[in-house]
C-alpha cells in the first residue's frame, strides 16, 4: 500500500499513522509482554498526539506523545515527539529524541509511511543541530568544596563543569552552591548557535562553622560532665559523721535521711522499753525516802542501768530523727540551689554537719 505525499496531511496523515501503528514492525505494539489495556491506551494516545502535532499544536501533542512512548515504544511516535520538542524551543531534548529514533535500523521492507517518518526525522535533526547553543560553566572554589551546579533548576553533572555542553537558545539561570559557602548565580542569554561561557566564584559563608568543625565534634562525641569532688569530708573515730558536701549537688539521695529516721525510731523504741523496765524495777524496790537497804543494792544497780540505757536510747532516737530532718531539708535546699544555678541565679548555700559517737550527739547547720 502506497500513499502519495500530497495526501499525507491532516486527518489523512493521522489515519495513515493509525494503520502503521497496527501493521508496521516496531509500531504494532505487539502484546507479547504488555497487557491489551496498555497497548490500546498507547495506540489511543499516539493517534491523539499525532493529530495535534499535525495541526501545529505541539504544546498539547507533547504530553500525549510522551505518555504513549512510555507505555509502548514506537519510532513514528518518538520521531514526531522530537520534532515537537524542537519546535517548542527544547532543542537539546528534541534532537536527542530524533537521534534515538534514527539509531534504530529500518526493517528490511519498510512501509512508505515509516520510511517517510525516518526521512522527516533526519531532515528535522539536520535543521535543528545548527540551533544548538553551547554553554561552558566555570566554578572557582576550593578543591575540598562539594560544589553543586544547576541550570534552570536542573542539576548539571560535575563531569561537564568546565566543558562546553549543549544548551537551548534563550535565557538560562546558572547557580553554584556548596556547604559552608554563599550561593553564586548568574544569567546567560544565548542566541541560536551561540557559544557562551560563564564563571562563578564561591565565597565562604561568614556564618558557617569553620571547615572540619562538625566532623571534629562528631568524632569527639558527647562529653561526660564530671561531678565536683567532695570536700571537707569528716570521718571520726568516735562514730559516724555526715557532711552536706558529700551529697551530689544535682540530685541528692534521701537514703541517708531514711537511715537516720530508722536509727531514730530504733533508739526511741529502746529508750521507751528500758524506761518502762526501769520504772518497774524502781517500783519493786523496798526503799524509803530514797534510802535502800543493802540487800536491795543489786536491784537498785539494775534499775539505774536500765534508766541509763533508756536515756541513751532516747538520745540516739532524738538525734536520728533530727539528723533525718536535717538531711531532708538539705536535699530540698540543694535542689533549689541547683535550679537557681541553671537559671543563672546565685542561691544561698546550706551545709549541715552531724556526728554521733559514744556518749555524745552533735548536729549543726551552716548558712
Amino acid at each position: 500500500m502506497t500513499f502519495p505525499r500530497r495526501f499525507l496531511t491532516g486527518t489523512a496523515l493521522a489515519s495513515v499513522f493509525s494503520v502503521c501503528l497496527a501493521s508496521v514492525p516496531g509500531l504494532a505494539f505487539a502484546q507479547d509482554d504488555k497487557s491489551a489495556t496498555e497497548t490500546a491506551a498507547a495506540r489511543s494516545l499516539a493517534i491523539e498526539g499525532l493529530k495535534l502535532a499535525q495541526a501545529g499544536n505541539c504544546s498539547e501533542a507533547v504530553d500525549k506523545l510522551e505518555r504513549s512512548e512510555k507505555l509502548r515504544h514506537s519510532p513514528i511516535v518518538l520521531g514526531k515527539l522530537g520534532e515537537c520538542l524542537v519546535n517548542l524551543g527544547k532543542v537539546v531534548e528534541g534532537t536527542e529524541a530524533l537521534r534515538r529514533m534514527l539509531r534504530e535500523p529500518l526493517p528490511p521492507d519498510p512501509t512508505p509511511a515509516l520510511q517517510q517518518a525516518y526521512d522527516r526525522a533526519q531532515a528535522a535533526l539536520d535543521s535543528a543541530k545548527p540551533r544548538l547553543a553551547g554553554l561552558t560553566i566555570n566554578v572557582k572554589a576550593p578543591s575540598d568544596a562539594k560544589v553543586s551546579v544547576t541550570v534552570d533548576g536542573e542539576p548539571v553533572p560535575a563531569a561537564v563543569v568546565g566543558v562546553e555542553l549543549p544548551a537551548d537558545p534563550g535565557e538560562h539561570v546558572i547557580e553554584a552552591t556548596a556547604p559552608g559557602y554563599l550561593k553564586a548565580s548568574t544569567r546567560a542569554r544565548m542566541a541560536p548557535g551561540e557559544k557562551s561561557s560563564v564563571s562563578l566564584e564561591l565565597e565562604r559563608d561568614p556564618n558557617a562553622p569553620p571547615p572540619g568543625a562538625e566532623t571534629d565534634a562528631a568524632k569527639a562525641g558527647p562529653t561526660a560532665t564530671q561531678a565536683p569532688a567532695a570536700t571537707d569530708d569528716s570521718h571520726t573515730r568516735e562514730g559516724m559523721s555526715f557532711d552536706s558536701d558529700a551529697v551530689p549537688e544535682e540530685r541528692a539521695s534521701n537514703a541517708p535521711a531514711y537511715i537516720a529516721y530508722g536509727v531514730g525510731a530504733v533508739g526511741l523504741g529502746v529508750g521507751i522499753g528500758f524506761g518502762l523496765a526501769a520504772m518497774g524495777a524502781k517500783n519493786d524496790l523496798d526503799c524509803k525516802n530514797d534510802v535502800c537497804p543493802p540487800e536491795e543494792e543489786d536491784r537498785l544497780d539494775s534499775a539505774k542501768l536500765k534508766g541509763t540505757l533508756s536515756t541513751i536510747g532516747f538520745a540516739v532516737g532524738g538525734a536520728g530523727i533530727a539528723l533525718g530532718t536535717i538531711l531532708v531539708i538539705s536535699n530540698s535546699g540543694s535542689s533549689e540551689a541547683s535550679q537557681g544555678r541553671h537559671r543563672g541565679a546565685k542561691a544561698p548555700g546550706l551545709r549541715y554537719r552531724a556526728a554521733i559517737g559514744p556518749g555524745h550527739v552533735k548536729a549543726a547547720i551552716d548558712f
